[in-house]
């Protein structure tokens, strides 16, 4: 069983791996439903809504596990139901928290000494240039510069702000080892000013120097002798010229899977059972990963034609409000210019098509 905010990237490296899963997420999208041997949409993962499912997946399936994508990490009472009823793939919920409580989190990063922007847990005296964060936001939803005047709510926090290239490193864990997989590029959806963080892609490229990758490789080792993670899990950081800075630790499969020909869906299961993959992941061809936002609100017309590349792809008759996700693309080719182009393309066939 699948569990995500939308389960199809899980989904598709299950079904190259050998599986026909069961998802849960809140989308079931048209290639979610031809991956899955069943599909079930729900309102949000918390226990309310999969307690049902979960019954009924583990009387039918009682030896199969359970993987979790993006979303679920915010529901610990999720979490604690599926660690009870099942075999959980993927970091158990006391790792969670202790990348989740950001306070714990950064004491811990400077015992390591590991650099990252500065933070403040109480509002900052002087406005400029800081962050203002949720303590439990993915996909840089909530992420705004900080103004004074700006109402705040609890779980929150300031980090100051840092102008550079936002890259992750995606890697496997086994609770005490670990294997980089590859270093990337992410870049934000900048069109919209009440959402300036938005995460908008990522590309199998990244400036970093090759004494810049040994020191994030030696952070993740040093984290994960911290803090035991297994499977799959991405470190997100700022590089600043010569310097880089961590900015979080996402506990469970990233996007940035998507952009390796490899099965890693077998290397999360294997690693979270104690053995790293030695598979060679390649990446020969440049290859990017872009999330597609709606201009303004948009229904999807009966069957409307999809360029190839595109994934993700909501079902007939779906309202997408501005600013919501219509679709993803995955383009691939020899340089990272002609990937862009790709994208770029692509995006605009799409958002022409339902102007």
């Amino acid at each position: 069983m699948i569990i995500a905010n939308s389960g199809r990237m899980l989904a598709e490296a299950a079904s190259r791996s050998g599986f026909r899963p069961w998802v849960i997420d809140l989308f079931a999208d048209q290639d979610t439903l031809s991956f899955s041997e069943r599909v079930f949409r729900i309102e949000a993962l918390d226990e309310p809504f999969l307690k049902e499912i979960i019954a009924d997946f583990r009387s039918l399936h009682p030896k199969s596990p359970v993987v979790y994508g993006s979303g679920l990490e915010h529901y610990p009472k999720a979490l604690e139901l599926i660690t009870r009823e099942c075999e959980l793939v993927g970091n158990d919920i006391k790792s969670v928290r202790q990348l989740q409580q950001k306070k714990s989190f950064f004491e811990l990063l400077d015992h390591l000494e590991i650099d990252y922007p500065r933070v403040a847990f109480t509002k900052p005296m002087e406005a400029e240039q800081w962050l203002i964060k949720p303590e439990t936001g993915e996909g840089g939803l909530g992420i705004r510069l900080f103004r004074n005047g700006m109402p705040t709510q609890g779980n929150m926090y300031w980090q100051k702000y840092i102008e550079g290239t936002a890259g992750s490193a995606l890697f496997l864990a086994d609770g005490r080892n670990i294997r980089i997989i590859g270093f990337h590029t992410q870049w934000c959806e900048n069109q919209y000013a009440d959402q300036p963080f938005l995460f908008a892609g990522v590309i199998n490229r990244c400036p970093l120097s090759a004494e810049q990758a040994d020191i994030i490789h030696s952070w993740i080792a040093a984290i994960v002798r911290a803090i035991p993670l297994k499977g799959l899990n991405t470190l997100d950081f700022i590089i600043q010229g010569e310097r880089i800075y961590v900015l979080e630790v996402n506990p469970r499969p990233s996007a940035s899977m998507q952009l390796y020909d490899a099965d890693l869906f077998g290397a999360h299961l294997n690693a979270c059972r104690g053995i790293l993959d030695n598979t060679n992941f390649t990446r020969h061809q440049v290859c990017a990963y872009r999330i597609v936002y709606a201009d303004r609100d948009i229904t999807i017309p009966d069957a409307f034609s999809w360029p190839k590349a595109c994934r993700d792809l909501p079902i007939a008759g779906s309202i997408i409000r501005k600013g919501q996700p219509i679709c993803s693309i995955i383009a691939r080719d020899i340089n990272v210019r002609s990937v862009h182009r790709q994208l770029n393309k692509i995006r605009q066939i799409i958002i022409q098509s339902f102007n």
